[in-house]
């Protein structure tokens, strides 16, 4: 038997509770990754999972979790039953954990308050675990909950805008076995994209741009965000951006399919915004206007997630196997905001030093 606590800041006394360690396997899947190199993602993967069960998988193998260790789980109101997952989980495992409610009204936060700022510096756990609403408006809000974080732990899982189905059917529904397939297809990836230099994007909806990576190699992102499975390049050079990029996804939390957004680059940065959607364009707008650093490049990615799936919540839309996402802000220039934008069925030709090119995905389809 293990002990462990949960604490909600707006239920009274934390409750002490004891456990049993869970020694039963987690049912598994078959992982669609059988071919090594060209392949798309099989959607038929599997029986939905137990969301603790796969909230508990993700917490031991991208955090690396074991019995006796410390845990907060900071939680939105309306994510709470999302939050009693982690928790759960963690106790499940042995973790003292303590479960925070944050204060969050119809307003969008734009600064920590004091409350938050004082549980975030008291205490200094050994993980730490954000279960956010996703709104873009509270970017600034969440850059500066990580930033103190940092300061207590490296351990941070961070899940804006997460579902329940994302840990029963989606993104997140993955056994220790999927986790280790997607991370030794994203490492092959990852190890046939050294020495890139540059990166030529295309797509059926109008995408035609390039940008410089500026020698720096692509890392597979372990999980910072549950869900994960990206491979990226944070950031790339900066002021390289040079065309026209077309998205369906990103900057305002929906998709946007019928009314995609054009961003057009103007010396290296972002410039022009375009888009059917009165919305959807001043949302991208507010977010590229926010500050000086936010019409830089910040990032360029691709989808490794077998079970990740097009959503809403841009969270897992861009983990999908046979998308990208080019992410403005936050990264290169010091920023306020990180808006990510998707595009899907890419054609991607990548350039190494010397001028060599050579296919990376076609429509989607990962060729190398």
């Amino acid at each position: 038997m293990c002990a462990g606590y949960i604490k909600i800041h707006d239920s009274g006394p934390p409750a002490r509770l004891t456990c049993q360690l869970a020694t039963a396997s987690i049912p598994g899947f078959k992982n669609p990754w059988t071919q090594k190199h060209s392949m798309t993602a099989d959607k038929k993967l599997g029986e939905p999972m137990n969301a603790v069960d796969a909230a508990r998988t993700a917490l031991i193998v991208t955090k690396g979790a074991t019995v006796g260790e410390s845990m907060i789980v900071f939680c939105d109101p309306e994510k709470r039953e999302l939050g009693k997952m982690f928790a759960d989980a963690g106790i499940g495992l042995g973790l003292w954990t303590r479960l925070v409610i944050l204060e969050a009204g119809e307003e969008a936060r734009k600064k920590l308050d004091e409350r938050t700022k004082e549980v975030l510096t008291s205490s200094k756990p050994d993980l730490m675990v954000n279960v956010f609403r996703s709104r873009d408006e509270e970017t600034t809000y969440r850059i500066q909950f990580m930033r103190i974080e940092r300061r207590r732990t490296d351990r941070i899982i961070h899940c804006p805008g997460i579902t329940m189905d994302m840990f029963t059917e989606g993104a997140a529904a993955l056994t220790e076995e999927g986790y280790e397939e997607m991370f030794a297809f994203g490492n092959r990836l990852r190890d046939a994209l050294k020495g890139t230099h540059k990166v030529h994007v295309t797509c059926p909806r109008g995408s035609d741009f390039t940008l410089d990576l500026g020698g720096k190699e692509f890392q597979v992102e372990q999980g910072t965000n549950i869900p994960t499975g990206e491979i990226n390049v944070m950031p790339p050079i900066g002021d390289s951006f040079q065309g026209k990029l077309v998205s369906t996804s990103g900057g305002t939390g929906k998709l946007y399919t019928e009314t995609p957004a054009e961003i057009y680059s103007k010396d290296g940065l972002a410039g022009e915004v375009k888009c059917k959607s009165g919305h959807v364009r001043d949302r991208i707008l507010v977010e590229l206007n926010r500050d000086p650093g936010a019409r830089y490049l910040g990032e360029f990615a691709i989808g490794i997630n077998p079970r990740a799936r097009i959503v809403d919540a841009f969270i897992e839309a861009e983990k999908v196997v046979g998308t990208i996402h080019v992410a403005f802000g936050g990264s290169y220039r010091p920023s306020k905001t990180h808006l990510d934008l998707l595009i899907e069925n890419p054609t991607v030709t990548a350039y190494r030093s010397d001028g060599e090119g050579f296919t990376v995905m076609e429509r989607g389809r990962i060729m190398v």
